[in-house]
């Protein structure tokens, strides 16, 4: 069951979205009823990047 993050392209509110197995993916903005949303790059979806968003025993310390 993925949740999705979406901004209405109406009022501009950030929101999430749960989908169950079968869901039409018909997005209706919760603050509005706008149906013009955008599905928003999660930072989640990243999450299981080697090395991405983690640190390993040999890291440097600071910004690169």
């Amino acid at each position: 069951m993925p949740i999705y993050e979406y901004r209405c392209l109406k009022c501009l509110e950030s929101f999430e979205k749960l989908f169950f197995m079968g869901d039409r993916e018909l997005v209706i903005c919760p603050k509005c009823g706008s149906k013009k949303t955008k599905k928003l790059l999660s930072s989640a979806s990243f999450m299981n990047t080697p090395g991405l968003g983690t640190c390993g025993g040999n890291a440097t310390k600071g910004f690169s």
